[in-house]
């Protein structure tokens, strides 16, 4: 039996969607999600544009997971890119606001804000 990818990776009107799949990041799956989303990222121009990260199907974010949204995001940064997190549940809300990292990323609260900001 195979292991379920930790990341599906899609686009929507030339934006790039990153879901997480697991319910946390750990080395195997932050590996795993940054090498595909480099990848996705830079492939093509998509300079003005976003990339967003769904975290809605995590619990758990550990130093290695926090690490590697802000990869995602640098590498977003050099390719002019907007980085947008959603489906922070309260702890990881809090996490990101404590660690400062929600400066890094536009927040998208809302399966509607997230729609808007794609379209």
């Amino acid at each position: 039996m195979t292991e379920p990818q930790p990341v599906t990776i899609t686009e929507r009107n030339g934006h790039l969607v990153i879901a997480v799949m697991t319910s946390t990041i750990g080395p195997r799956e932050s590996v795993e999600i940054v090498a595909a989303a480099a990848d996705a990222i830079g492939n093509g121009d998509r300079r003005g544009k976003c990339m967003v990260i769904d975290l809605s199907r995590v619990s758990l974010l550990p130093s290695m997971g926090l690490g590697t949204c802000i990869d995602l995001h640098n590498r977003a940064l050099d390719r002019g890119m907007q980085s947008v997190v959603f489906g922070l549940n309260n702890h990881l809300s809090d996490l990101f606001k404590l660690m400062r990292v929600d400066r890094l990323f536009r927040t998208a609260s809302s399966a509607a804000e997230l729609e808007r900001i794609l379209s």
